[in-house]
């Protein structure tokens, strides 16, 4: 009966990771498949929308389905139906070269597959295959929630892999990027899982070990090639195994060394590349568009502005850009505070603690190299981070393990007793258990959880409720008469569905500044009814850009301050809420504008002004739509004079255009237009200096080398 009583006390203990992880993968799925039908099929995310039809173009083609030959006008070498042997190595010949590398092309194979099985018992061409996209990447979300606790439990403790997991479980930038059918999502559980078997072969070395991870790293490459920055990392282990150790012989200080780990880090890197080239094929069969199409991503990411929507990185901060967004709208205050500050506590613990030394160093290597890489970049989209994430959960939670070990562990307090008068040794330990200590630590990370918690509950709310365009394409049709002239201002944007009963322009507001940009914009607006905007990214990027867009940025500082005639009619917004709590964005002041009085509608509501939102957070599924409507009816030339203010030709405005302004700077400090075409004719700095050198990349780097080489060359010898 003793026995019986006692197992489940000792039993339980050991079986509760097992049961808790089931539950939390549940909620979890839940999250996630939450609302996975957000954009109701008019596909919002760009790269999202443009996987779907590259993949509907290529199972088209294979399966000559009516209309195929739309897919074949910018490939007409191209042959339809299912290819031989000849046709797949033949790149251009072939139906199964996507032409497309941006995005790892695995992610349309894998949808045509999906299409092919699916196809006899149900239609999905077009976007219809967005539930099944979804809930795969979904899928390889949960799978980095298993192995993060799989890494917790093997690297410190199943508490802190089960704390982990939770944290993953609620991140917001996790059930976020599960909404998209993008790479991320499976580049990270399969770098999870690369740093799982890395473990395997740190501790067994064996020719197995090495193989799956060789495979892994394939696999993890295929989505997105730029994982490849932090999986270098893996190599650590074979250098490891193949330095064994030193010792001391009478010939002096030797080290051991062992060829065979080289030669199992050649076969892992000779099966990742193997598998690579198996799921990716024509990244070697068309190599020419593969690295094309790489280079141009990286020249994007390096230079903000080469591309339109890459403006609102311009004057963006290093570090400090990207911890604000991730600590604020991809992980929640509490637990991105927490995650960023566990980056140095593990430093510090690594360098003054023997225990758990290697995992802290490979955590770190993971995350220190590639974030400092990143942050070379121009461009810095919140997605570029997401790698980082489950290693910062996981260095978060062992931090706060570490914590809730040190105020359960007794203080012990030595006292001299009597007899040490007499010359004896012995003394009185004092045991001291501070529960309040305890107390308060587990209070901080029940804190932790429930406001992680709450904020991923508040995010589902953009998923019950409606897309913002899509509501304010339905408020249009039912406000707006049929034939009114509106201009849509979502220049490389997304856009406000059903709108073909009106009369529409586009404003070009990332075109180059000029004469007729401006004259155009003048008569559209004296003509126009209404004005509308799908996000802030037009506004946000060109407003706060004066020297690059004089007049543009003009355009949108007047619009909001009410004095082109046209006012706030509507605005339509999605922001995260539970329990009349708000976490709302506030693009207005960082591009500059006055925010209009009507556009964050006074309630009774908690409302936290968090800030700005980077556009990978609100753009897709929860964007800001303005619509704004003449109610002055000003005249051309009003309009002109308030735009480009004491200009009277379109000669004058280029003037003011080239010379960066709009007549209200002082003109003593602008070039003559002698001068100013000698400095046109000797090129751009760009031009004559390589931004992409070393020295353009890392100049702190280049100053400390001239300056400790300066010091080499004077030092008295």
């Amino acid at each position: 009966k003793l026995m019986m009583r006692r197992a489940p006390r000792v039993l339980f203990p050991l079986y509760r990771p097992y049961i808790l992880l089931p539950i939390l993968l549940v909620v979890a799925a839940l999250l996630r498949l939450h609302g996975i039908d957000w954009d109701s099929g008019f596909g919002f995310h760009p790269d999202e929308r443009s996987i779907y039809m590259r993949a509907q173009c290529m199972y088209d083609v294979l399966f000559q389905q009516p209309g195929y030959q739309s897919c074949l006008l910018a490939h007409p070498q191209m042959e339809p139906g299912l290819p031989g042997i000849s046709t797949i190595l033949d790149s251009a010949r072939s139906p199964l070269n996507p032409h497309w590398f941006p995005l790892g092309s695995v992610l349309i194979y894998i949808l045509v597959i999906i299409q092919f099985l699916m196809d006899p018992f149900v239609d999905l061409g077009g976007l219809e295959i967005r539930y099944f996209a979804r809930a795969l990447s979904t899928l390889a979300d949960l799978g980095t929630i298993c192995f993060v606790f799989l890494l917790g439990r093997r690297m410190f403790h199943f508490k802190v892999g089960l704390l982990a997991a939770l944290l993953v479980t609620f991140s917001v930038i996790h059930i976020q990027n599960s909404h998209f059918y993008r790479p991320e999502t499976f580049s990270v559980c399969l770098i999870l899982m690369s740093f799982w078997a890395m473990l395997r072969v740190m501790e067994y070395g064996r020719l197995r070990d090495s193989a799956v991870l060789g495979i892994l790293v394939g696999l993890a490459l295929a989505p997105k090639l730029s994982a490849a920055t932090m999986l270098i990392v893996l190599g650590i282990p074979y250098f490891l195994q193949a330095f064994k150790g030193s010792y001391t012989t009478t010939q002096g200080f030797q080290v051991s060394f062992s060829y065979r780990p080289l030669a199992y880090a050649l076969l892992a890197v000779c099966l990742a590349a193997a598998v690579f080239i198996i799921v990716t094929p024509y990244a070697l069969l068309d190599a020419g568009a593969f690295v094309r199409d790489l280079k141009a991503q990286s020249h994007m990411a390096n230079h903000a502005g080469i591309w339109p929507f890459t403006y609102q990185y311009m004057d963006t901060p290093d570090f400090i850009y990207q911890i604000y967004q991730s600590t604020v709208w991809g992980l929640g205050i509490p637990l991105g505070v927490l995650c960023w500050v566990s980056v140095l506590f593990t430093i510090g613990f690594a360098f003054t603690s023997r225990s758990h030394r290697r995992f802290d160093l490979m955590l770190l290597a993971c995350v220190i190299p590639t974030f400092i890489f990143l942050e070379s970049f121009e461009v810095k989209f919140l997605r570029y981070v997401f790698p980082l994430i489950p290693f910062l959960i996981l260095m978060a939670s062992r931090f706060l393990w570490w914590i809730t070990e040190v105020t359960c562990r007794p203080l012990i307090i030595r006292l001299p007793s009597l007899s040490s008068s007499l010359g004896e040794s012995n003394s009185n330990k004092v045991v001291i258990r501070n529960k309040l200590f305890n107390r308060v630590t587990c209070l901080l990370i029940g804190l932790i959880i429930i406001l992680t918690g709450f904020y991923a509950l508040a995010f589902q709310s953009i998923y019950a409720n409606q897309h913002p365009a899509i509501t304010a394409s339905t408020w249009i049709q039912e406000n707006i008469e049929f034939g009114s002239i509106v201009i849509s201002d979502n220049h490389w944007d997304e856009y406000i569905p059903d709108l073909q009963r009106y009369r529409i322009w586009q404003f070009p507001a990332y075109n180059p500044d000029n004469g007729a940009k401006i004259d155009k914009l003048v008569r559209r607006l004296a003509e126009a009814d209404y004005l509308v905007f799908y996000s802030n990214r037009p506004y946000g990027s060109v407003a706060r850009l004066p020297a690059e867009f004089p007049l543009s940025s003009r355009y949108y500082i007047k619009l909001f301050e009410g004095e082109l005639g046209y006012l706030l009619e509507k605005s339509f917004s999605s922001y995260p809420n539970l329990l009349n709590v708000h976490f709302r964005d506030d693009p207005f002041d960082r591009a500059q504008v006055q925010r209009p009085d009507s556009v964050f509608p006074g309630d009774k509501a908690i409302i936290l002004d968090l800030g700005y939102a980077d556009d990978n957070v609100i753009g897709y599924d929860h964007p800001q739509v303005l619509v704004f409507r003449n109610v002055d009816k000003k005249e051309e030339a009003e309009l002109r004079q308030i735009l480009i203010p004491n200009v009277t030709s379109e000669n004058a405005l280029m003037s003011q255009v080239r010379n960066g302004g709009t007549g209200g700077r002082d003109q003593k400090l602008m070039l003559s237009e002698s001068d100013w075409m000698v400095q046109r004719q000797g090129g751009t700095w760009s031009l004559t200096f390589n931004r992409n050198s070393w020295k353009n990349r890392f100049p702190v780097l280049a100053w400390l080398l001239v300056i400790e080489l300066g010091w080499l060359i004077v030092i008295p010898q």
